[in-house]
């Protein structure tokens, strides 16, 4: 799939489900319980250089592997130092895109893409219990 396909995906389920306003530990297992249950691939808390872990790297299932995304959970909006961590994230092979998950449509991030890797915005649970 396509990373832009398993983008909008992946943000339609996190914004689709309702997710517990705990730790961030807590939010990661929902978010990662949420994609699983979709069928999709996750592998939480991806080793990438320098010590840094992704929280959770999605994919879809093989042979349908064509992308893998990092899920990053950002409920007090993006600042300078997520911005950083980011930036990293996106420098490594294995991500090809990166959603990131706020709690409010305040909390968009900015800019769009980096390091040439599309960086998406999901509000956990924007649309749970519509009739869409």
């Amino acid at each position: 799939m396509h990373v832009e396909l398993l983008a909008h995906r992946v943000v339609e389920l996190v914004e689709g489900a309702t997710l517990p306003h705990l730790d961030h530990r807590s939010v990661v297992a929902a978010l990662a319980a949420v994609l699983l249950g979709a069928g999709l691939v996750i592998v939480r808390d991806y080793a990438l250089d320098g010590g840094d872990r992704l929280p959770l790297l999605v994919a879809e299932p093989f042979p349908r592997v064509e992308a893998s995304l990092g899920v990053v959970p950002a409920p007090s909006g993006v600042d300078d130092a997520l911005t950083a961590r980011l930036l990293r994230y996106a420098q490594h092979p294995a991500v090809d895109g990166l959603v990131v998950v706020n709690a409010s449509p305040d909390l968009i991030p900015r800019p769009r893409t980096l390091g040439g890797v599309p960086v998406h915005a999901a509000v956990a649970g924007a649309r749970a219990g519509s009739d869409r």
